[in-house]
């Protein structure tokens, strides 16, 4: 299950890390695991914004440091949780004016289509 509280505290500890500055835009890549009902959440800074392709141009990433969860049902209900508690967090988070800053967050699985959640 999503666990906002973990979640935030994650967010919080990769935003300590300063993005390139040619970071403009920031990306959450959601992957889903081998292990069934198990995903992942890797943030990305990019390079480019609101063109096709746009978060494969990579600045920065959080490699294999992962926000991990369990989430019963199909990857539409793990975008799903992730889309809430990523627009919760924008809306709340302890860090959230860091992203804010960028020209757009994305959020989408990294061979599907991503998300546009925020947009300056």
């Amino acid at each position: 299950m999503f666990n906002y509280d973990e979640f935030e505290k994650w967010v919080n500890e990769v935003l300590e890390n300063e993005f390139p500055e040619k970071t403009v835009a920031i990306n959450f890549n959601l992957y889903e695991e081998a292990e069934k009902d198990k995903y992942a959440i890797q943030i990305t800074g990019t390079e480019r914004f609101d063109e096709e392709d746009w978060a494969c141009y990579e600045s920065f990433s959080s490699g294999e440091n992962l926000y991990v969860w369990l989430e019963e049902g199909d990857w539409e209900k793990a975008l799903e949780s992730a889309v809430n508690n990523l627009n919760r967090y924008l809306e709340q988070g302890t860090n959230s004016a860091i992203l804010l800053k960028y020209s757009g967050v994305g959020v989408g699985f990294v061979d599907g289509d991503i998300e546009i959640i925020y947009r300056k």
